[in-house]
Parts: C-alpha cells; structure tokens; sequence
C-alpha cells in the first residue's frame, strides 16, 4: 500500500529579522514558492500543505498549489512556537477533519530556498530503510565549540580548557548542525515521543554548501540571490574534477 507522504511548509507572516521573511524575493520569487515547487518535485511526496497565520502568504500559496486547510492559530504563530508545535496541530486537524492520518512528514522550511525534489527523496528513502525515528539535514560545523571562546570579566575565556591541542581541524571530532532546510520523520514518532525527532536521528549528510543557507537575516537574503545568481557559473573557473 502506497504512504501517505505529506509535506508541511510553516510559513507565519512574524519575523522579527525581515517582515513578512517567508514570501520576500530571490530572484524575482517568493521564498514560499521555492519550498513549495521543490514538494512539487519530489516523486514522493503526495500532499503539500501550508501551515500560516497569514491570509496574504495563503493565498500565494494556494495560487502556487499547495493546500490551506485551516489558518494557523495565533498560540503557535509566535517566536516561540516549535517545528513539533507546527506539525502537532497540522496532523491534528487533518485528523479531526478529513480522518486523514498520514504516515511520513516532511517540513520544509521557506528560509532554505535551495533545495530539490531528490533531496528530499533522498531523505524519505532514508528514514523508511533504516530504524530511524527521524531523517535532518545536516552540514559539518564550521565553528567548532573546541575552538570557541566566551567572554567572562572582561576577558576571553575558552569553552575548552584543552583548546589548543585542537587548533587543526584534524584534531577535531567530526560535528553536524541542523541546516533547517528538511526535516523527515515518522507520524509514529510525533505520536510515541511527542518530538519530530525521536530517539533516533539520521544525518541527510549535505556537502554542497549552497544547499545548507538557511535565511535569517537580510545579508542571508543577498547571499541566496547571489548565489541563485552566480554560484554555478562561478564554480566553473574552479573544476576540482580536474
């Protein structure tokens, strides 16, 4: 029997960085619309949904095809409101209203606007071949906390006291961060853990960076243009396959 495969977009109208972040252009088109047409995409994913607060962003998202079942309420349309917060209540509904139960979830935040259907293949594939509660795309952290410093009266104090034996990046363990770009998990693990994570988290290992901006501030907005932009053409003066 076929899964039910729905894809959840979380896009409120709130953001105290950029107003109305979710539907801002990059290279003449909302954000919204890259999350959604990547869902579009994918070959497995059979039912996009939007998750707002916002009558403007639902009606975007509606001419752009994905569904508005209800109007996000305002509890979960906060700063403070979670990605488990979004999809309790998407799952919820759909259940009370339509006896719709769906079996994987997908959220696919509009702030990652560089993102394809395979990708997010990839990480429904992922989930249902391991025995894994859950599927996030990570990237290999950059600033590693080995080598991070804080500062305590006045002064420059490391988070490592042995900060130095790791000045090399060989010295260091390997860590990932979260790119906020797909997050894949089981309907049973929203249900059995009350998390979209679970206890057992697989990392969708994403090497190319451009694939891991995550749009928080208007420098990230000018980066995603540009590298929408410039990026491949760019790569081109550099052929490593060479």
């Amino acid at each position: 029997m076929k899964k039910k495969n729905l894809c959840i977009i979380p896009a409120r109208r709130g953001s105290k960085g950029i107003p109305f972040k979710n539907i801002q252009k990059v290279c003449g088109k909302p954000l919204i619309e890259y999350a959604i047409s990547a869902a579009k995409e994918s070959t497995l994913i059979n039912r996009i949904i939007v998750s707002t607060d916002s009558k403007k962003i639902a009606s975007l998202a509606i001419k752009l095809g994905a569904e508005i079942p209800f109007i996000r309420p305002k509890k979960i349309s906060n700063d403070f409101a979670t990605q488990y917060d979004v999809a309790q209540h998407a799952v919820k509904f759909l259940l009370d209203q339509e006896s719709y139960l769906p079996d994987i979830i997908t959220i696919l935040q509009p702030t990652s606007p560089i993102r394809t259907g395979k990708i997010i293949d990839k990480s429904i594939n992922l989930l249902k071949k391991n025995n894994s509660t859950s599927v996030i795309s990570v990237s290999s952290v950059k600033d590693h906390p080995d080598i991070i410093f804080r500062q305590k009266n006045k002064y420059l104090k490391p988070l490592n006291k042995n900060f130095e034996k790791h000045s090399t990046r060989q010295s260091r363990s390997q860590l990932y961060a979260p790119t906020g770009s797909i997050y894949t998990f089981w309907y049973k693990t929203l249900k059995n853990y009350n998390s979209i994570y679970g206890p057992r988290i697989k990392a969708l290992k994403i090497k190319e960076q451009e694939f891991n901006i995550d749009i928080d501030t208007l420098y990230d907005l000018f980066i995603s243009e540009m590298t929408k932009l410039h990026w491949n053409q760019f790569k081109e003066k550099f052929d490593l396959k060479k």
